[in-house]
């Protein structure tokens, strides 16, 4: 009777960390995906001023300079956690390779 109630509760503890891990998955793919995003804005940003900063109006502009070292630095350090930040690409990356193994993609 007691082997029962084991089994019972072990099921129901299984079911509810099931649940949360798919929870916590969800919401880690959501913040990988709108960090992603702004890693990529960010980026833009970055090669939008270097543009800016070659013209020959601005060029050697002491604010310009010391805002693209800025975004050279906060791009520097958004490149260090990159495997956190692009989990979602590793996904995309590797259906890309199984469809170029000659592997049929499924629908």
């Amino acid at each position: 009777m007691i082997e029962y109630a084991l089994l019972a509760l072990s099921v129901i503890l299984n079911i509810f960390f099931i649940w949360y891990i798919r929870n916590l998955l969800s919401n880690l793919l959501y913040i990988s995906d709108n960090l992603n995003s702004l890693y990529d804005e960010l980026i833009q940003f970055r090669d939008h001023l270097n543009k800016v900063y070659e013209l020959e109006l601005f060029y050697g502009d002491e604010t310009l300079k010391n805002l693209l070292r800025h975004a050279k630095h906060v791009a520097q350090l958004l490149d260090e956690y990159e495997n956190i930040l692009l989990l979602t690409d590793d996904e995309e990356e590797q259906e890309l390779e199984d469809t170029e193994d000659g592997k049929p993609e499924e629908a």
